[in-house]
């Protein structure tokens, strides 16, 4: 990842580190939720602060698959993540020791930001057929969608599009996702602007603070406005189809306050650290459910 000097706080390190924490919160969470009561007020704490990190999430998926310079082996990373969390699906749902036990509804995370990332790394193509293509991912992501509330609302049980392949925030991971490339769009179009203006080269203002600014001020905008939509269709939805918690889904626009921080540097990146973040995902499921499961 090309680093920019600025005076913002954050590197990309820790963001990740935000992101794993507000999301072990959430889990946590759903598992109190799940044994104490879904009035019980520390679950609701921990799910309203877990609200913050898929936002984090996208944003560093963004990040990464603009800055790789090997999409093939960032995809397979993803690729690699999102099988383990299927198969992982597929004997919680169907091994007798988990019988009472599912989370089919849960949907997989690690398709959400593959599909993400493979709608940016194709917007980014110079070839208009690529950038149509584009379009695929964010449709499979409203199929997801629209076959999960579907299943949610009624006792059908959809069998063309399987649990284990569906998402867990369908097209607002992937439209927010593809929204920080379009915020990415609009920053140089305010760098133009602002070269035509003062007259600096518009590539000395890449990788500038002004530019870093730019991004940070949009990206910004992109989680209060992806949050926003999200909250309009759930209220546009008939009830029965919107299996979320609206109102706690609001806070993810904290996640904004540490977008706006982003300095834009890798920060720490140790190979264990790259590699364990996408492994504590599933353990720290593992854990937490394993502890909710002997509850």
């Amino acid at each position: 990842m090309k680093e920019k000097k600025g005076i913002a706080l954050l590197s990309s390190f820790w963001i990740k580190v935000i992101a794993l924490v507000t999301m072990t919160f959430d889990h946590v969470g759903a598992m109190l939720m799940q044994n104490v009561g879904g009035n019980y007020t520390l679950a609701i704490v921990f799910r309203l602060i877990g609200r913050i990190a898929l936002p984090l999430f996208c944003f560093m998926i963004y990040e990464g698959i603009i800055h790789t310079k090997n999409p093939g082996k960032y995809f397979l990373r993803l690729g690699i993540m999102a099988t383990v969390i299927s198969v992982g699906m597929i004997l919680i749902e169907y091994l007798p020791i988990f019988n009472g036990f599912s989370i089919r509804d849960q949907g997989n995370i690690f398709i959400d930001l593959l599909l993400g990332a493979l709608a940016v790394y194709l917007l980014r193509r110079k070839e208009w057929y690529f950038k149509l293509l584009a379009l695929l991912p964010f449709g499979i992501s409203i199929a997801s969608f629209i076959v999960t509330s579907t299943e949610f609302s009624t006792t059908m049980i959809i069998h063309w599009f399987p649990f284990f392949l569906r998402m867990q925030y369908h097209f607002y991971s992937v439209g927010m996702i593809i929204l920080f490339y379009v915020g990415g769009l609009l920053s140089d179009l305010f760098l133009k602007s602002h070269s035509n203006k003062s007259g600096i080269p518009f590539e000395t203002l890449k990788g500038s603070i002004i530019e870093r600014y730019s991004l940070n001020i949009i990206n910004l905008g992109v989680v209060f406005i992806a949050t926003g939509l999200f909250f309009i269709i759930a209220m546009l939805l008939p009830t029965q189809y919107v299996y979320w918690h609206t109102d706690y889904q609001n806070f993810a626009i904290i996640a904004g306050a540490f977008v706006l921080l982003y300095n834009g540097q890798r920060g720490y990146n140790a190979k264990w650290f790259q590699y364990g973040s996408y492994l504590y995902y599933p353990v720290h499921l593992l854990v937490i459910y394993g502890i909710g499961f002997l509850i």
